[in-house]
């Protein structure tokens, strides 16, 4: 695997146009740092004002990288929510300005002490047509934990703030919490169907190192989850949803039908996508590259008229393992036809092989040339589609 840095190499060595599924947006600012994340982010705000003429500035230096229509954008962080909405339009604009822009999603990701009804109307006068709040937990003392800046109350009123204004909302839940038990997740679970949003992610909780959490279980002060307690939090949740009419289209969410994420769902189908904003990702054909993760880097090379980026061109066995991990996350699953064409007569023989042996174990099925994991097996998802990889 090569890896690329393209302050050394001339933009033209990227500039090809290649079919946009949309733009990824990081924002890169947080009120404060959760216990969990290990996302790139910044607690102070000084340099807000300096990041958003860079990434203004790194849209000019890319717009030769995309030629199809932008169908979906998104604005991930961090927390975009500390963005105001003129300087949400100052950004838009210069997207219309720069792309072909003909948005069919603009998703916010939004913090629930941040969704006022003053910010909600001014968010009106904005592109913004979808928001992924990030509640977490509707209980005090786990937000506490957390080290969220909102309260329960403020989750509830937000939620129903964004309805009356009229967004489509997505919430956010973390199952698998430290000495969680089924009771807490089930009353968790029970309350969110009271919103009766229509799209829903429930993500368990992972140890990263270098956050709060990862320390706090290395001073024994709390402990992980175990893996069957966590399993069963995630079947409960699946049964839960799909009985109130939610449809369970990817491991970590739950959709309304129709409701789906227009944007995340590209990612899982490996469509092309730009990302904009320091540490943000991109993918085409079979390049995937990434800004430098530090907003006075980003800034700093942005001001300088040079892009960021590194870059790693995907080998053959990268592609094709990529595309396992993320069709085989989804309740569609993987049409083994896409993939025969590109596979030697060796990595086609290990596959079907492989194919096999897990559908005697009862982790893969299939229905004609598609292959899926059941839902039942879903937890299990890293270690199965880890049989497939191909190392050589």
């Amino acid at each position: 695997m090569q890896i690329l840095n393209l302050t050394l190499y001339p933009l033209s060595y990227l500039c090809h146009s290649f079919q946009m599924a949309g733009v990824y947006i990081h924002i890169p600012f947080c009120h404060k740092a959760c216990t969990y994340c290990d996302f790139h982010f910044s607690t102070s705000l000084k340099n807000k004002t300096a990041f958003v003429e860079a990434l203004l500035r790194e849209m000019e230096l890319r717009k030769n990288f995309v030629d199809e229509p932008v169908t979906t954008i998104y604005f991930g962080g961090g927390t975009p929510s500390v963005l105001q909405a003129d300087e949400i339009n100052r950004i838009t604009e210069k997207l219309t300005e720069t792309f072909k822009v003909m948005p069919q999603e603009v998703t916010l990701e939004a913090n629930p002490e941040d969704l006022t009804e003053d910010y909600l109307h001014s968010l009106r006068s904005t592109m913004v047509n979808r928001l992924s709040i990030g509640i977490q937990s509707f209980r005090n003392e786990r937000l506490q934990w957390m080290n969220r800046n909102h309260t329960a109350e403020q989750s509830l009123q937000a939620v129903q703030c964004a309805n009356d204004a009229g967004f489509d909302v997505s919430i956010d839940l973390i199952f698998a919490l430290p000495a969680m038990t089924m009771q807490e997740w089930q009353q968790q679970l029970m309350q969110a169907d009271v919103l009766r949003v229509p799209h829903i992610s429930a993500y368990s909780l992972t140890l990263e190192s270098k956050t709060a959490y990862a320390f706090q279980v290395k001073k024994k002060q709390v402990q992980e989850l175990n893996e069957l307690d966590a399993e069963m939090q995630f079947l409960a949740a699946h049964d839960f949803f799909t009985e109130k009419g939610y449809v369970h289209y990817e491991i970590s969410n739950y959709s309304l039908p129709g409701k789906q994420a227009k944007h995340n769902s590209s990612y899982w189908n490996r469509t092309p996508y730009l990302g904009l904003g320091p540490s943000a990702h991109s993918f085409a054909k079979n390049m995937r590259c990434w800004n430098v993760a530090n907003n006075n880097s980003y800034i700093q090379y942005i001001s300088d008229g040079v892009l960021p980026l590194s870059c790693e061109e995907l080998q053959l066995k990268d592609e094709l393992n990529e595309t396992m991990m993320t069709a085989l996350r989804t309740a569609e699953g993987l049409n083994i036809e896409t993939l025969e064409n590109k596979m030697t007569p060796e990595i086609y023989r290990h596959f079907m092989k492989e194919i096999a042996l897990q559908e005697k174990r009862g982790w893969i099925e299939r229905k004609n040339a598609v292959i899926f994991i059941p839902f039942k097996h879903w937890y299990k998802v890293d270690r199965i589609i880890s049989e497939f990889f191909i190392t050589t």
